[in-house]
């Protein structure tokens, strides 16, 4: 499945040049709404959200993609005006985000020991999203971070790989970055990788490629 992850310049830069995403944290995004789209009128129901947010914020990292490339509100967003970039991955195993306009309404069954129950909330949790959010057709590959080494910033990361294979760099229109340097940036790899320049289209809202800009192919070896 291809999958888009966007990013500012400097940071895609180092992202191409060390062939590794970095996982973020569910403690550092952007909607105060993450894991909480449960109706949390009942003081039993909060509690119970209130302690597996704080469990699955410490336990689990994620990769957050988009299903196009296409929008000029996610460039805006997550590419630094238009001036970042755009990686297009090959992802081998990912889940959608459902988008709902009210919260949902979920009865905790206290006859059970709580497993079944946990978990199954907390897959609804982890893919559950306000439905303003829908322009960033999102899609989530999570990772459980509990064995893993984080690096001396405590960062953790998803090297490139049979996992998430890179295969398109596209370039923000105010992007100061030349195919040529991506290629550089990229180097070595295993797949073909095509990068490309990007524009608003002259018709409709969205971005285009840009075909003035020839694309470039690094060949996998």
């Amino acid at each position: 499945m291809r999958l888009y992850h966007l990013m500012a310049a400097k940071s895609g830069a180092t992202t191409l040049r060390e062939k590794r995403l970095k996982f973020s944290r569910f403690d550092d995004l952007n909607d105060p709404f993450e894991l909480l789209s449960a109706h949390l009128g009942e003081d039993d129901v909060r509690r119970f959200h209130k302690e597996m947010k704080k469990q699955v914020a410490k336990r689990y990292g994620l990769l957050c993609f988009s299903r196009t490339w296409r929008s000029p509100v996610m460039w805006a967003h997550y590419a630094d005006k238009h001036k970042g970039l755009c990686l297009g991955f090959d992802v081998k195993e990912a889940a959608p985000v459902d988008y709902t306009s009210r919260r949902l309404l979920h009865a905790i069954d206290e006859r059970q020991d709580g497993t079944r129950t946990v978990v199954d909330l907390m897959k609804i949790a982890l893919t559950t999203k306000f439905a303003e959010w829908q322009y960033e057709k999102e899609w989530r590959v999570f990772h459980d971070l509990v064995n893993e080494a984080p690096d001396a910033k405590g960062n953790f990361f998803q090297r490139f790989g049979d996992f998430i294979v890179l295969r398109e760099v596209l370039i923000g229109y105010r992007c100061t970055l030349k195919t040529r340097d991506v290629a550089d940036l990229i180097g070595h790899t295993t797949h073909d990788v095509t990068i490309k320049k990007v524009r608003p289209s002259f018709r409709r809202f969205t971005m285009v490629r840009q075909r003035k800009v020839k694309q470039e192919v690094v060949r996998g070896a």
